[in-house]
């Protein structure tokens, strides 16, 4: 504790920073943990799908395995009019979506580490003028008249940068995960959507086609 104080005021919003990035930082880890995201639960149901007949089970599944996996495979399973491309285009465009809302508070990890380095630097700058304004009263004389000065200089920028490392480095790791993890869900909702489409192509074929559009995606088969 008396290493903080005798770093100075800047200590505290140094600390406070510290806070908030560990409260972000344990709150991510758990929420963008695989199974949590990648529900193993929706990757069985992407495997149990045969046909479009199968349509109204699985978006009633993913009406009650809420989650940005569910969101996507919703998505996949409606507006079966469309062509292929302009269905794949509107998995890209759901993973986005849900991308934005995986990202959620890691621009708060990158505040942080942008500014702690220059609350460090602010604290050193005020310690470097209590130094002076000391020296200039009593000179060189006595070192520890100044000592104080020394001492919020160089603590705020230790603190400053042992927040922003690991900060920027947990940005960095979640935004990757987060990549990684849209990218298997897209992966797994396009090997969905081409079974979809290749069943389609079987019930046009067989007729059966017209019978499965005047069901709705809630409706039972």
């Amino acid at each position: 504790m008396q290493w903080i104080v005798g770093g100075g005021p800047v200590m505290y919003p140094l600390l406070i920073c510290s806070v908030v990035a560990l409260a972000v930082i344990i709150e991510r880890a758990l929420s963008l943990s695989k199974k949590q995201v990648i529900r193993p639960e929706l990757v069985r149901l992407i495997q149990d799908i045969r046909d479009v007949g199968d349509v109204p089970m699985a978006f009633s599944k993913c009406q009650v395995i809420k989650g940005p996996f569910s969101n996507i495979i919703k998505h996949t399973l409606v507006n079966m009019h469309l062509s292929w491309e302009e269905k794949l285009h509107e998995i890209q465009v759901a993973g986005k979506e849900e991308a934005k809302r995986l990202e959620r508070n890691l621009n708060i990890l990158e505040i942080i580490a942008s500014i702690a380095p220059l609350l460090g630097l602010f604290g050193t700058v005020l310690g470097l003028d209590e130094i002076f304004g000391v020296m200039a009263t009593v000179g060189l004389g006595d070192p520890k008249s100044f000592s104080g000065g020394i001492a919020q200089a160089l603590r705020t920028t230790i603190l400053g940068l042992a927040i922003a490392m690991p900060t920027s480095i947990a940005a960095g790791v979640f935004d990757r995960k987060v990549d990684s993890m849209v990218s298997d869900m897209e992966r797994l909702s396009t090997v969905l959507l081409n079974k979809l489409y290749a069943s389609k192509v079987r019930m046009e074929r067989g007729g059966r086609l017209e019978e499965f559009k005047m069901r709705g995606p809630g409706e039972k088969v």
